[in-house]
């Protein structure tokens, strides 16, 4: 469902992913012309496959909530800040992605935070998960707008499609 106070004949809700009704099937059947929203989306790979079915906007908990658990989406998988591994690692957490926290704070930080029990730790997580996703649908509209988009999906699928740092 649309905010209160919205426009609800703008937005059209778009129930997905259940077996009575297959998301490609759901899609085909909203109003051309209006933008569609989709509650709960999960993973970056998903918003991109929402996309390419003609999803328009996103309402989703995982960033966030991945990160006060110490889940952290970067471009190399996901990364589980927790573990041990990261206690001496002074790398970025994701060298590709410009964010405060990853400009300025190491994996072995991060984790210092996370383990210490400081609220920062959320935050920082959070900061840089939200980051990750703004940038992932930066990119869907610039590989939109540059008629690119089915090459930039094919690849961002693939690229996510190795194991994750933690498995």
């Amino acid at each position: 469902m649309p905010a209160p106070g919205t426009n609800t004949e703008k937005y059209i809700a778009c129930a997905a992913l259940v077996p009575d009704c297959p998301f490609e099937a759901t899609a085909a059947r909203l109003p051309q012309g209006q933008p569609r929203y989709l509650m709960g989306a999960g993973t970056p790979a998903d918003l991109v496959e929402c996309v390419a079915r003609g999803i328009d906007m996103f309402d989703c908990v995982m960033p966030t909530r991945h990160a006060r658990n110490g889940q952290l989406f970067t471009s190399q998988g996901r990364l589980n800040i927790k573990n041990a591994r990261y206690a001496d690692d002074l790398s970025p957490l994701d060298p590709e992605c410009g964010c405060y926290t990853c400009r300025r704070h190491s994996r072995a930080y991060l984790r210092h935070l996370y383990v210490a029990g400081e609220m920062s730790a959320a935050a920082l997580n959070t900061l840089h998960n939200l980051t990750f996703y703004l940038d992932t649908m930066r990119r869907i509209r610039d590989a939109i707008a540059f008629r690119s988009f089915e090459t930039f999906r094919q690849g961002f699928v693939r690229s996510l499609s190795r194991l994750a740092l933690d498995s």
